[in-house]
């Protein structure tokens, strides 16, 4: 097999995730060129596994592709990668030598999803998804010297979000993703939520509202790679655009579709903040 042969796959995975995160492209456009392979690797293989916890609505199917997913980090840790993503990211994984443990943390982590438990606040519920999220932000850190701790947040803040942006489809499953004392705040009991309302509008305003600020700091603090931090900051762009919108709701998943001037603009500014 040629060097260059890995490279068409990497980019057919690349390609499924632009047209899914189109802030994707704008954030690897300011990769510097050794890193971008890498990162457009680990950034996709994250993709590959919040999909299987989050995105995959039955129960098996989701469990066979996260079994497969460990076996196949097992595998790569050990310099046996099979995969596109795994192998294009080999040699990294050498050199940073990360325990297999970690992998395995984050597949238990995303296991963990699939039948998550009412939060009473806010933290419990961002620490039901830091489950999965802090291996994979000490993952991250490993290869790419970033800061695991603030990475990890900046993935579990963009997955309430995105979580809340399918609550109807949520309800139905037996999830719920707003916090109960939200709820509370706004008079709201669970079966109200599932239909529009004045107050189920005002609750999800402030929600969103609330993981915008921290996105946004999040995103702009330093402390964060070019591509997490483009990622961070569109996604709190989308908040807070939808925290002002009469319908947030459907704002947010209009804002989740493409990318918008505001977007846009917001994760430029991250990923030349990010370079420098």
């Amino acid at each position: 097999m040629s060097a260059q042969a890995p490279g068409a796959p990497l980019a057919s995975f690349e390609a499924k995730w632009i047209e899914a995160r189109p802030e994707l492209a704008l954030a690897l456009r300011f990769e510097r060129v050794g890193e971008r392979e890498a990162r457009a690797a680990f950034a996709c293989l994250v993709l590959e596994i919040e999909h299987a916890a989050f995105g995959i609505r039955e129960a098996q199917p989701a469990a066979i592709k996260l079994q497969w997913w460990a076996e196949e980090l097992a595998r790569a840790a050990t310099g046996e990668a099979r995969h596109p993503l795994t192998q294009a990211l080999a040699s990294r994984m050498s050199a940073a030598a990360i325990p297999p443990r970690e992998w395995h943390a984050a597949i238990v982590g995303a296991m963990a999803q699939r039948d998550p438990e009412p939060a009473a606040d806010r933290e419990t519920l961002l620490s039901a998804y830091a489950q999965l999220y802090v291996p994979l932000g000490a993952i991250e850190a490993a290869l790419f010297a970033t800061d695991a701790t603030t990475a990890a947040r900046a993935l579990a803040l963009s997955r309430a979000a995105r979580e809340t942006a399918v609550l109807p489809d949520a309800l139905r499953d037996g999830k719920l993703t707003l916090p109960l004392d939200l709820l509370a705040r706004h008079r709201l009991a669970r079966g109200d939520i599932g239909g529009e309302s004045p107050a189920r509008s005002e609750a999800l305003r402030d929600w969103f509202a609330d993981l915008a600020r921290e996105l946004s700091a999040v995103a702009a603090g330093g402390q964060l790679g070019v591509l997490r931090a483009t990622m961070a900051a569109a996604d709190a762009s989308r908040l807070a655009g939808a925290a002002k919108a009469r319908e947030p709701l459907a704002a947010l998943n209009d804002a989740l579709a493409g990318l918008s001037l505001p977007i846009t603009w917001a994760a430029w500014r991250a990923a030349r903040r990010s370079r420098r």
